[in-house]
């Protein structure tokens, strides 16, 4: 029996091609948008789960509040110890301190980029995290000494081009031109996803006989860095309460050691799970973001949701061919075919379709991987030979062949054979239960496109509105790059240089522009005479020709000095008015102290935004301090020029750096492109967004079409009849459009409030954004209704000018 239901699905499905390929492929592109959403959660959840006795890993982190509010991933360097001496409950330990340093690689000659990943660890790392494979070394022995370093496969090939482990161990290699340390082991990288990316690991007792100990005090309370990490495990039946309320005396502690501070702080426990997830934070991977989990539930919502359209979809289509299959159901009962044989029979066509789907599916995911790879998390794969992915496929298949197919199965096996054979079934059907849930589904698949269609829009708005709003400073023409650390006289030699260039408007040297990812903030003190006010603001450091190349406008005062001795501020009107001052300029001569200096605000500028724009304009001062002179800004002379012309001016720029850092690469970056890459989640959640929205209203229309189909079918004596006594053809499409243009229209309806609200709680989190119109929602409703006029009017004029002669054949 199962066989024949199999040979009567294939002959069904080939039998009415064009409808068979509209279900195939209003399926396939569901599952696919489904499947490829299901890999990237996939893949964002996966991260970390396969360390032993996850669960019971954490990290502590630092809190700060009251005049300075800030998360920090941090704690300061002498709490590890604090907490491994006078905590009880906690099994295991691992301290250790990140940082990016030039490698020199003595043996071969050779000088590479600058390295990030690199990390001082104590043995118990690998105590903590004991996944790693050890090819050389062990973690017992290879970082117990001073000066040793153990190296990840991948980063140990790059260093030395050796596969060979022999030719490897103890090689030297240098570390910012002074820490020489040799390699003591070699351990494979890992290959399931992890935030913990480090490739050097050296020794933490390096710290105490190198020039880090001038860096990292490790009795140091008064400092939080987020280089500085604290890893735990609890220890069995340890809960992690227990381990915060002794975290309140290491608070005590800090406290004890900063008592003229004016904020607070507090550690707290972070799971190893949310670290991934934890944007406030940040993870290790400077390339990589951290996972937005709200955006991943949207996500989650969004595949299921796109799937039910596309099983809806597939009902219509269904329903829309019931006409054609009535007498067959009727012969079937006739000859004896019970209910829940024919059930069976649908069930089983309906499978037959969504396998073919399925199939389908795999080759779009694969082409969509690949052109949507700049908005897909670096990592994700789709293969076949993943068992979690087969699986997700075979329980997909299930469940749409199900949910699919069990509706049209009841509806079409329903059928009364003596009215079947009669040409009767059909009468009056467009007032049933049935007909009324056909349009109730065609109703919630409009409403979900249209609460898409104004979320793209919107998304797109405001992103744009970011790239384009005023920061309070130029951006356009502007090229920015970093100088080496340890050479200081090359910049000025450098700056000398350039200055020759006419293709060169404007030089800057400074220790970062006015907006980057990256700052750094701190207390500054004013006495008001009454008393003394604190305020953490963010520092900046710039020559006399800051403020005019990034076109800020000095608004009272003057610009800062060009000497090496004066200590002065230039401040913005925002710190001005934290001061105290409801006029900017009556700040101008006061004093301000910070650390052991005095420095007089000699100017106030403009306000400008040293963030994204999901975050308000912040207090800055700005001072010309030579010695923290690290970068570099050039005002390009582009107007009338070509691309080639500024790849010209950037090659001659090269080869004077080429000449001044013999051991360094030049890297450079545009202005307008760092203030893009802030926007880099939003523009791939719009992406991901709107190529969602395709499909939906792609699987909608098709949908909508298999209604038009049905109710074209079902009315086919009644266009007969009017056509007969004089309706034309502009009649008979709208008798048949205005129905389901209504339907839209309560779509709309439906999903305007939806929308608003959703719109609303995404743009919340900017600090400047867009305003929501009306017009926006009557515009993308329009859109909505003239997507569904241009759907419903092929069958609408193709049975208007269908021959009133054939309809009317049989009665």
């Amino acid at each position: 029996m199962l066989k024949n239901y199999f040979i009567i699905s294939f002959r069904n499905l080939f039998r009415n091609t064009a409808f068979s390929v509209i279900n195939i492929i209003g399926l396939a592109v569901g599952i696919s948008a489904c499947l490829i959403i299901y890999l990237i959660i996939q893949f964002e959840l996966s991260f970390d789960t396969f360390h032993p006795d996850r669960n019971r890993i954490y990290r502590v982190y630092s809190e700060f509040s009251g005049a300075f509010a800030d998360k920090n991933a941090g704690v300061p360097a002498a709490l590890p110890s604090f907490v491994q001496q006078q905590f009880t409950g906690i099994e295991k330990i691992s301290a250790f301190h990140t940082f990016s340093a030039r490698v020199d690689l003595l043996e071969k000659q050779k000088n590479l980029d600058e390295q990030t990943d690199i990390v001082l660890v104590h043995p118990d790392y690998f105590d903590l995290f004991p996944s790693y494979e050890w090819v050389a070394g062990s973690p017992e022995q290879s970082l117990l000494a001073p000066f040793q370093v153990v190296l990840t496969e991948s980063k140990a090939k790059k260093y030395f081009n050796s596969s060979r482990v022999t030719e490897i161990l103890g090689k030297t290699i240098r570390y910012n031109d002074s820490l020489e340390v040799k390699v003591s082991g070699i351990i494979k990288d890992l290959q399931q996803p992890t935030d913990l990316i480090f490739t050097d690991f050296i020794s933490f007792n390096t710290i105490g006989q190198s020039w880090l100990k001038e860096r990292i005090n490790t009795e140091d309370w008064a400092s939080t860095s987020s280089s500085s990490q604290l890893f735990i495990q609890l220890s069995p039946g340890t809960s992690p309460e227990k381990v915060k309320l002794q975290l309140r005396e290491a608070e005590k502690k800090y406290l004890a050691f900063n008592k003229d501070i004016s904020w607070q702080i507090a550690f707290h426990l972070q799971t190893l799970a949310n670290i991934h997830f934890n944007p406030d934070l940040r993870i290790f991977d400077r390339n990589r973001t951290a996972a937005h989990l709200p955006t991943l539930q949207i996500l989650t919502v969004l595949a299921l949701f796109l799937l039910l359209i596309a099983a809806i979809n597939f009902i219509n289509l269904i329903t829309a061919q019931a006409i054609r299959r009535a007498k067959e159901v009727g012969i079937r009962k006739v000859l004896g075919s019970t209910r829940g044989e024919l059930i069976q029979q649908f069930l089983c066509e309906t499978l037959v379709v969504t396998m073919f789907a399925v199939g389908v599916s795999v080759i779009i995911t694969d082409l969509s991987l690949i052109y949507f790879q700049e908005f897909i998390p670096d990592g994700v794969e789709f293969r076949l030979t993943d068992s979690f992915t087969v699986l997700f496929l075979l329980i997909t298949t299930l469940i749409v062949s199900i949910l699919s197919g069990i509706y049209p199965a009841f509806v079409l096996s329903s059928f009364p054979p003596v009215q079947v054979l009669k040409n009767q079934i059909f009468v009056k059907s467009g007032h049933t239960r049935t007909a009324y849930l056909r349009k109730s589904l065609i109703i919630f698949q409009f409403a979900f496109a249209q609460i898409l269609i104004v979320g793209t829009l919107i998304m797109s708005w405001q992103i744009d509105y970011m790239l384009n709003k005023d920061m309070g400073f130029t951006k356009d023409a502007i090229v920015t790059f970093y100088t080496p650390g340890n050479q200081p006289s090359q910049r000025f030699i450098l700056k000398q240089e350039l200055t020759k260039f006419s293709e060169i408007k404007a030089i800057s040297m400074h220790d970062q522009p006015p907006a980057e990812a990256g700052y750094s903030s701190s207390i500054i003190e004013y006495n008001t005479g009454k008393e003394i006010r604190k305020h953490n603001v963010y520092r900046k450091y710039g020559d006399t020709a800051y403020i005019h190349l990034y076109n800020i406008p000095l608004i009272a005062g003057r610009n800062l000095q060009a000497s090496d001795s004066l200590q002065e501020f230039i401040i913005n009107e925002t710190y001005a008015r934290q001061l105290g001052f409801k006029q900017p300029a009556d700040a101008l001569g006061k004093i301000l102290h910070n650390g052991d200096r005095d420095y007089p605000i000699v100017g106030i500028v403009k306000d400008f935004h040293i963030q994204s724009l999901h975050n308000p304009i912040q207090p800055v001062a700005i001072a010309n301090e030579t010695h923290n002179f690290f970068a570099f800004s050039l005002k390009l002379a582009t107007q009338g020029k070509q691309a080639k012309d500024v790849q010209a001016i950037l090659k001659k720029i090269n080869m004077v750096w080429d000449k001044l850092y013999t051991k360094e690469k030049f890297s450079y970056t545009f202005m307008d492109e760092s203030i893009a890459r802030f926007y880099k989640s939003e523009q791939r959640s719009a992406k991901l967004v709107t190529t969602a929205t395709g499909v939906a209203i792609f699987i909608s229309c098709l949908g909508l079409f298999g209604l038009a189909t049905y109710t074209a079918q079902t009315r086919t004596k009644e266009i007969g009849i009017r056509k007969v006594l004089g309706a034309s053809v502009s009649n008979i499409v709208a008798l048949l459009s205005k129905d389901f243009l209504k339907l839209v229209i309560l779509a709309n309806l439906i999903a305007w409030p939806v929308a608003w609200w959703s719109v609303h709680v995404w743009l919340e989190s900017f600090a400047y954004r867009i305003d929501v119109q009306l017009l926006l929602f009557l515009g993308s409703g329009l859109v909505a209704l003239f997507i569904a006029l241009a759907t419903v009017s092929y069958q609408a004029i193709k049975a208007a000018v269908a021959n009133p002669v054939n309809s009317l054949r049989n009665e």
